[in-house]
């Protein structure tokens, strides 16, 4: 029966799961249309901010899900990337180590709500945000065949004021929305 299929403790067959994380990579895929494009080949988005929101909003399971979900639509051709980019090419691309570091994002966001300290809250945040910089920076530094310092100066610093705005806004967004 339906009502029995769950993924790790997660059932999906439940609308009231189902409705939100459909919600979310709605939201994931519109603000990934939102962009200005810039010479680096990754272009300013509002992703990060429906990252972080969906990891506060719904755990890091749920969130995964979702990702992974928004990752393999994107991979199988639909036009979910930014720009409406689609394809297993954008994945492996200059924009591809953002879209990968979006799972270690929504889990630590996710998992920033098992965190009481809030120091220690802060903290995970932060590196929930850090950690989808790395995998950005490093493989643009790849393709880009340039050292990992020039790729930070092309495709993070310019983003992390940005980024860092928008997760803690996500952070307070989050407690006004209830799923």
């Amino acid at each position: 029966m339906i009502e029995n299929v769950k993924f790790k403790n997660v059932n999906i067959a439940n609308f009231s799961n189902i409705i939100p994380m459909l919600l979310f990579l709605i939201g994931i895929i519109i603000c990934s249309q939102i962009t200005i494009p810039l010479p680096t080949g990754v272009p300013i988005t509002l992703q990060t901010f429906s990252i972080a929101l969906m990891g506060f909003s719904l755990g890091y399971k749920k969130g995964s899900l979702v990702i992974l979900s928004y990752i393999l639509l994107g991979i199988c051709g639909l036009p979910v990337f930014s720009s409406f980019s689609n394809g297993l090419s954008t994945v492996l691309g200059v924009t591809g180590g953002f879209i990968i570091g979006f799972i270690p994002m929504v889990i630590l966001c996710g998992l920033s709500n098992n965190i009481r300290n809030k120091f220690g809250k802060i903290l995970l945040i932060i590196l929930s945000l850090f950690m989808c910089h790395i995998f950005g920076i490093v493989q643009y530094s790849i393709l880009m065949n340039i050292n990992i310092t020039t790729s930070f100066l092309l495709v993070s610093a310019p983003f992390l004021i940005k980024d860092l705005i928008s997760i803690f806004l996500a952070f307070f967004a989050s407690k006004k929305l209830y799923f």
